[in-house]
């Protein structure tokens, strides 16, 4: 069971930290966003000392989900399955300022692949580019040593 710490540290990271937001969520569906996703196990996290210092936050999606999401076509990861699909998408990434490039990162990127490990194509944008190109990669071209050693290192 997820603790109402996490799910508290998430929605005020989203309201203080995540400014890119054309649209915020009124707090008690935020609060309701973040517990539902968390239990469908769509957020991954990192804490130390019981302090939130990064997460993912990914859905498992349809290709259809996925053109409607490109197309800025009405889509909901609350109400919509965003947990069997086969393209996972990268919906959202925060990790504290000081805690990039260190072992946070690697954790979560880690967690990402293995909950998504079952999935043909990754998807994210490119926030920080003025276009936010889409970028969409098949899971057979992709060479990390992630999918060739196998997710937990096995060969």
């Amino acid at each position: 069971m997820i603790t109402t710490n996490v799910v508290s540290q998430l929605v005020d990271i989203y309201y203080r930290e995540e400014t890119w937001h054309s649209f915020k969520m009124i707090p008690e569906e935020a609060v309701k966003y973040h517990m539902k996703l968390l239990d469908n196990g769509n957020i991954v996290y990192y804490e130390e000392n019981g302090e939130l210092v990064g997460y993912v936050e990914f859905w498992k999606i349809t290709p259809e989900q996925f053109g409607r999401l490109v197309l800025h076509m009405p889509f909901s990861a609350y109400l919509e399955n965003v947990t069997t699909g086969n393209v996972a998408y990268v919906a959202n990434v925060w990790i504290r300022d000081d805690k990039r490039r260190s072992h946070v990162t690697k954790f979560l990127i880690l967690e990402f692949f293995k909950h998504c490990s079952d999935c043909d194509y990754y998807v994210g944008e490119a926030l920080r580019k003025k276009t936010q190109p889409v970028k969409v990669f098949k899971k057979a071209d992709l060479k990390s040593r992630l999918f060739t050693r196998g997710i937990y290192g096995e060969r």
